[in-house]
């Protein structure tokens, strides 16, 4: 079903829900199911004392997985992040080569990851999914000039 002219000339509601980290910031629109994850500026993060007992708390309960090479501010809000996040129904989004789509950087620098989660609403159509970008790129303060 096409919309018709007066339908397009309505204008659209789009809620972005945002969540700030200690580093990160991460713009949802739940209703379609995208989102941003906005990173830190690299110079601004701080690396952790070479402690034994900080590194091992580290690796066993805030990110097995990982070893303590992220051991730094960002590394612990990023993981903290993706955890918090996570448990929400968002994840990253990969390209068809395995890698993290980026939507772009900031104005001021900073990285911008694509992430997902399921849409909450009907399944969006490609023009509130249009809108919803347009409101997530405002919101995150995209460099208009990808």
């Amino acid at each position: 079903m096409t919309p018709s002219e007066d339908e397009r000339r309505q204008p659209r509601y789009v809620d972005v829900t945002i969540v700030e980290f200690a580093v990160h910031t991460a713009y949802l629109d739940p209703l379609t199911g995208v989102g941003y994850l906005v990173m830190p500026r690299p110079e601004t993060d701080v690396a952790a004392f070479a402690d034994p007992l900080v590194e091992a708390a580290w690796a066993e309960r805030l990110n097995p997985s990982a070893g303590t090479e992220h051991l730094s501010l960002h590394g612990a809000d990023r993981a903290r992040a993706l955890s918090h996040l996570a448990g929400l129904g968002w994840a990253f989004l990969y390209d068809e080569d395995g890698q993290i789509e980026t939507a772009g950087t900031t104005t001021d620098g900073r990285q911008v990851l694509c992430i997902h989660g399921d849409p909450t609403g009907d399944d969006p159509t490609m023009d509130t999914l249009d809108c919803a970008i347009i409101a997530l790129d405002i919101a995150a303060n995209l460099n208009p000039d990808r």
